[in-house]
């Protein structure tokens, strides 16, 4: 399928040709290059060999359409999980990138903003230490 050899098509390439020499042609496939060769990466410059297609997926379908495409619509149950949480548009796609560090930020930003710890909380009786 000549995929261009840059990141990451280059290392999925490189570490799939060690593994052929280590082990055999295909003999053992890494889940990048048959995620490559299903079009999870989109499609390729060329088609590939159908041989080693059929040797790596099998009978899995290949993705023909624009991998993002399949993807299902996470925006609005993001928006809800963090909904005490969000100062502005941006707080959202902080939450959605990087779910930890975003709400240990959050939080962080709430108690010194309000001078209120989420953890010293009582959330049983609703109340909070003064």
């Amino acid at each position: 399928g000549y995929p261009p050899l840059v990141t990451p098509t280059s290392q999925i390439v490189g570490t799939q040709a060690v593994f052929n020499v280590l082990f055999g042609r295909y003999n053992n496939v890494t889940k990048e290059t048959k995620a490559l060769l299903k079009g999870e990466y989109g499609k390729l410059p060329a088609e590939p060999n159908p041989d080693i297609v059929k040797l790596v997926l099998g009978n899995e379908e290949r993705i023909t359409c624009r991998p993002a495409d399949l993807l299902k619509p996470e925006l609005e149950s993001y928006k809800e999980e963090i909904k005490e949480y969000i100062e502005q548009e941006e707080d959202v796609l902080s939450y959605a990138l990087f779910p930890q560090v975003a709400l240990n930020f959050f939080k962080k930003r709430q108690a010194a903003k309000y001078a209120f710890d989420a953890e010293l909380a009582d959330k049983k009786n609703q109340v909070h230490p003064i």
